[in-house]
């Protein structure tokens, strides 16, 4: 038997909806064991109340979102079943699971294929696994980025160096947001939302005056 991989990808179909997506990951979930000690993570409580399945599944669950996560008493670690998430919830996820199992259910306005290609998830869908192919000039831009970390955003040595290495990026045509920040939020040393926000914010200034 081929081992599953950690993380779980339902991307959005418009034809089925979110309901199926949910059981899928639930059923992903219980299948690796985890399904027990898993917890929710949704952009706000009442989305709860948009699913059926999620609520079901839900239920004597600790469910937590970008705004109650503070005052969780919950410990990092948990498997988690994560419901339309934008960039605030993937963060969280990928903090609170760390090394867990996880499984995304798609919103229909933020994609997470860069996210499941960053970290090797399953596509229950297409039924393939995702994963990345760089080239060595490529990877080496976005360790550059990262290495800068904050300082690319703080200062203007740091910002004149982030500048840079997008530019580098575009010089072989590898410019892609989502990607840069996928990366980031897995493999970075700078992982919070609200860098990753600002980050974005830079990507976007610099393809707008290129």
């Amino acid at each position: 038997m081929i081992a599953l991989p950690r993380a779980a990808y339902i991307p959005f179909r418009r034809d089925t909806g979110y309901d199926p997506a949910v059981e899928m990951a639930a059923a992903f979930l219980e299948r690796l064991g985890a399904c027990a000690a898993a917890i929710v993570i949704v952009p706000q409580k009442g989305t709860l109340d948009y699913s059926g399945p999620l609520k079901q599944y839900a239920r004597n669950r600790t469910v937590l979102t970008p705004r109650n996560s503070n005052q969780s008493p919950i410990g990092l670690g948990h498997p988690a079943l994560v419901y339309a998430p934008a960039l605030k919830e993937l963060e969280l996820a990928t903090r609170y699971t760390r090394d867990s199992p996880i499984a995304v259910v798609e919103d229909q306005f933020f994609s997470c294929a860069r996210w499941a290609d960053e970290i090797g998830a399953v596509n229950l869908v297409e039924l393939r696994i995702h994963s990345t192919e760089r080239s060595a000039a490529h990877q080496r831009i976005l360790e550059r980025i990262d290495f800068a970390g904050d300082n690319g955003l703080a200062d203007a040595p740091g910002k004149r160096d982030l500048i840079r290495h997008l530019g580098e990026l575009a010089e072989i045509d590898a410019l892609d947001k989502d990607e840069i920040l996928a990366y980031q939020l897995i493999r970075g040393k700078y992982r919070y939302s609200e860098f990753l926000a600002r980050l974005g914010e830079e990507i976007d200034g610099f393809q707008h005056r290129s």
